[in-house]
């Protein structure tokens, strides 16, 4: 079970998507994203994905980004057909499309269809706030595998949300999460190392508790809404990304055969200078993280994050320790390397 350093498994990645005819700009910001979410913690999203984004380019099911083919625009918005782009890539672009906008026009956003998956949402909205806007990103992509609030068949994907708002000092505030109980990819990782998925995220059609990941890549079980046995909540926001993210974007809602595919998202930005001087704002949320600080810390906790400082600190440790990769996953991308001549990096001692 190898810990690799973070630079050269960058290079590695990126050589792999190059290998496979990706131009180097486009392979690099498909590198940087998956390496990012390991060092995040978001093992789920990192390079356990390469393997499978490799057979998808050389299947021609994910292409390169190229000329974006528009289908509406306004001076705030635009729907793009994403004609099955790499959608990391194209999510990138998008938000920085959104937040032109709305530098421009107050608000902007973009909405996409037809792409590719866009990898880790929380590596988007931040762009737009290191421009001085507020950055949000919805999708109601993954797999269909969420079962309702009280239900117990799958019928709606994960459907993540993430936001992002500049701050005084110090990164963002980031917050990423899934209206399902956690991500379809999680599930995969915890099938990769051959451990059981915690109680309380699966069922089957009775409704019973299913902790063998296995189960659930058989489609035989469904994932709880985000809150579990009182999902309500996350049902709820689920469905309102629905309609938002597949509504607007083109792709359809989800069905048995939704309209485009589903899995469409709409990334916006809202330009803070049009409502409050930034300065002013950054004061203000200085105030509110000041203010959540001084709570009294539970002693079972130890500290009060704030969203998005974890991932702060995981990346912190796992650029100084190296990226834990399980051995299912480093023995695919290294075989991933044997058939296309790539070079692979020794682990971190």
């Amino acid at each position: 079970m190898p810990h690799i350093d973070h630079i050269p498994l960058r290079k590695l990645v990126t050589d792999l998507f190059q290998s496979v005819d990706l131009p180097q700009d486009q392979a690099k910001i498909m590198a940087d994203h998956l390496v990012e979410a390991n060092l995040m913690g978001h093992d789920s999203h990192g390079v356990i994905r390469t393997p499978s984004y490799l057979k998808s380019i050389k299947a021609g099911g994910m292409k390169p980004v190229g000329k974006l083919k528009i289908v509406r625009e306004t001076p705030a918005s635009l729907v793009i057909d994403g004609e099955g782009c790499l959608g990391i890539v194209l999510a990138r672009r998008a938000m920085e499309m959104a937040t032109d906008r709305a530098l421009n026009h107050t608000f902007g956003a973009v909405a996409v269809h037809q792409c590719s998956h866009i990898g880790r949402l929380g590596d988007f909205p931040p762009k737009a706030a290191e421009r001085d806007c507020i950055g949000l990103l919805m999708l109601n992509g993954g797999a269909r595998f969420t079962a309702p609030f009280g239900g117990t068949g799958r019928r709606l994907p994960p459907n993540p949300i993430a936001f992002s708002a500049p701050t005084q000092s110090g990164p963002p505030l980031m917050l990423d999460i899934t209206t399902s109980m956690a991500a379809g990819g999680k599930v995969q990782v915890y099938q990769a190392r051959e451990e059981q998925v915690p109680d309380g995220w699966l069922v089957d059609e009775k409704g019973n508790t299913v902790t063998d990941p296995k189960i659930f890549h058989d489609g035989l079980a469904a994932m709880l809404p985000l809150g579990g046995p009182m999902g309500h909540k996350g049902y709820g926001l689920g469905m309102m990304i629905e309609a938002i993210a597949g509504g607007l974007s083109w792709a359809g809602c989800s069905s048995e055969k939704p309209t485009r595919g589903g899995s469409g998202f709409v990334a916006m930005a809202i330009n803070i200078n049009s409502f409050i001087d930034i300065d002013e704002y950054k004061g203000e949320i200085q105030k509110l993280i000041d203010w959540v600080k001084s709570s009294p810390v539970h002693p079972d906790h130890g500290k009060i994050y704030l969203p998005g400082e974890i991932e702060q600190e995981r990346q912190t440790q796992r650029i100084a320790e190296g990226i834990f990769i399980e051995d299912n996953t480093w023995d695919a991308i290294c075989e991933s390397a044997n058939e296309l001549g790539v070079s692979i990096p020794a682990p971190k001692q």
